[in-house]
């Protein structure tokens, strides 16, 4: 275990929370440049901006740090913006009522922090910490949950659309800095800790589902292609012949006259 180290904590954690305040940016530049979601889960962005509301609680009622503080806000921010756009995007919605659905979430997300920090406080200082448990363990639940829609997703589609492979890239390089920062505190926080690294090994298998998907599903789109190529083609060869066929019977009988 590395020893208590304030500045390498602070460090890597910054570093963790630049990755996370970006790491959904090239999904939502992506939903914005092709103006589809499909094969993106919706559910997975909510539940993961909804984790953000008890996360964001754990945080700063534990005061691990600064940066590991901000991380949940910025997080779940990002998140429901995707979410709103697959709102918005498929199916299409009005974009304001789209952009109103976003305002009331943050508001609602905004009241439900602050509510339940004061709680937790409370519930602390009167000598339980059940609830301040409860937060951190239930935000790396919805965390990991929040990523089976997205494999039922991949696994209705046969491969990996919609969703950004830079995204994933940039959440797991986030994680482990995030979790190297936790390495440098005088306590581990355990709960933190598997938080991330559910992150990490989630966010690696959609990759590797990618990697050996993808591939696939495109052969399978180019040999049908092929198919309807060559079937169009038996079909315009087919019907030049019934054509020649039909001047040939016009010819014969226009001689037998």
């Amino acid at each position: 275990m590395p020893k208590e180290n304030a500045a390498l904590e602070n460090v890597f954690g910054t570093i963790g929370t630049v990755l996370w305040t970006g790491q959904i940016i090239p999904q939502i530049w992506k939903s914005y440049r092709e103006k589809t979601t499909v094969g993106l889960s919706p559910w997975l962005m909510l539940i993961w901006s909804v984790s953000g509301i008890f996360l964001g609680i754990y945080a700063i009622v534990q005061n691990i740090n600064i940066p590991i503080i901000v991380q949940p806000q910025v997080f779940s921010t990002l998140a429901a913006i995707s979410w709103v756009q697959c709102l918005y995007y498929d199916p299409k919605r009005p974009r304001s009522l789209c952009v109103a659905i976003f305002l009331l979430y943050c508001v609602l997300f905004a009241s439900l922090e602050v509510a339940g920090v004061f709680a937790t406080r409370a519930t602390l200082r009167a000598g339980d910490g059940k609830l301040l448990r409860f937060t951190g363990i239930f935000s790396g639940v919805l965390i990991s949950v929040a990523l089976i829609p997205q494999f039922i997703e991949i696994y209705r589609l046969r491969e990996v659309r919609g969703i950004s492979l830079l995204f994933l890239i940039v959440d797991i390089s986030g994680g482990v800095f995030s979790m190297l920062s936790l390495g440098f505190k005088r306590h581990m926080d355990w709960v933190a800790a598997v938080t991330y690294l559910g992150v990490i090994i989630l966010d690696g298998a959609i990759i590797l589902l990618a990697v050996i998907l993808n591939p696939l599903a495109r052969k399978r789109r180019e040999a049908a292609i092929s198919e309807s190529s060559n079937a169009t083609a038996v079909a315009t060869i087919d019907e030049d012949q019934i054509q020649t066929s039909s001047k040939a019977q016009k010819s014969l009988d226009e001689k037998r006259l």
